[in-house]
């Protein structure tokens, strides 16, 4: 079972994720069947247009599947590990250069793996019960699936917080961000899909643009830039200190203070670097340096620790790099 379904209605080629048990978190399989699927409409001179979803409204995509991944890195399967990354990465690359307009609609969690599969096409249309998120510090690893390129480029280096501390960004906040690029509320998403499916293309400049709803939350941009003001410490101790500080009298720096203190030492430095280091590079330079980075992080035992305590046990995790 692909947990993955393809059709065609109309002029739209739909891939809907199916593993709803799981929060459609990404297998091996899926990742290949997904790429598949994009193929086959790209070669379908009847799709104008190619649209993800998901089966379920309470997700989206959840991320890649941590825990057989964690399975994979205890019993040191290297390769398979190498080989699962290398054609996630490949597959978010596919995606920022698809044949045809490529529109993710996202609902629900969608984390990590989730954004690889949507953040890179030309269409990301969120609704109010959109909550995105990059929390892989939270398990010894980074941003991956070409997190470092669309992170290290968002306004207000609102990627730097995002990456370090893994929180969740909700609804029409996604768009203010820089992450999705436009907000549709649920309800209106059946009138949207059958506009793609008759329309095709054609349909992004009208029934995405007359159904889309401006933002405009000044108050959230108001805490973009006091983030961007807290975060611009480029030493970590230091960055820790002004939030403490901060934190006194503000509920939002304490927040963060909490967040970056319960993720791994080592992944908060290692997503550091990267993020610096993407700045200077394309979307599949910087997919190239994640491949080894992701080769490193695997191995280090943050990894499987972070993903036994948050997955598995639900515990607090004892950081090797504390």
């Amino acid at each position: 079972m692909s947990n993955i379904v393809v059709d065609r209605q109309g002029l739209a080629g739909f891939i809907t994720l199916d593993r709803p048990d799981a929060l459609n978190s990404l297998t091996h399989e899926m990742i290949s069947h997904i790429h598949a699927a994009i193929r086959t409409h790209e070669a379908d001179n009847n799709v104008d247009v190619i649209v993800l979803r998901s089966s379920s409204e309470r997700a989206f995509c959840a991320g890649g599947d941590m825990k057989a991944t964690r399975l994979l890195a205890l019993d040191q399967k290297w390769e398979t590990l190498h080989r699962f990354f290398a054609e996630e990465y490949a597959l978010n690359l596919h995606i920022a250069q698809c044949g045809k307009p490529y529109i993710s609609m996202v609902n629900g969690i969608a984390m990590g793996g989730g954004l690889g599969l949507s953040v890179h096409g030309d269409v990301m249309v969120v609704s109010e019960t959109a909550k995105l998120a990059m929390p892989e510090t939270a398990i010894g690893f980074f941003p991956d699936v070409g997190g470092t390129y669309f992170l290290s480029r968002l306004a207000h280096n609102a990627g730097l917080w995002l990456a370090l501390t893994g929180m969740v960004v909700r609804g029409s906040n996604a768009v203010t961000t820089g992450l999705a690029t436009h907000y549709v509320k649920q309800n209106d998403w059946p009138e949207l899909i059958d506009s793609f499916a008759s329309d095709g293309r054609n349909a992004i400049d009208t029934a995405l643009v007359s159904l889309s709803t401006n933002p405009n939350d000044n108050d959230f941009v108001k805490t973009l830039k006091q983030r961007q003001s807290w975060f611009a410490e480029s030493n970590h101790d230091t960055l820790i200190n002004t939030l403490r500080t901060a934190s006194e009298k503000d509920e939002d720096a304490a927040d963060l203070l909490g967040q970056l203190e319960a993720k791994s030492p080592y992944a908060m430095d290692l997503t550091r670097a990267l993020l610096t280091e993407a700045k200077n590079h394309d979307l599949a330079q910087c997919l190239e340096l994640e491949l080894i980075a992701a080769d490193e992080a695997v191995r280090h035992p943050d990894f499987v620790e972070g993903i036994r305590a948050v997955l598995v046990d639900k515990d607090k995790p004892v950081w090797a790099s504390d």
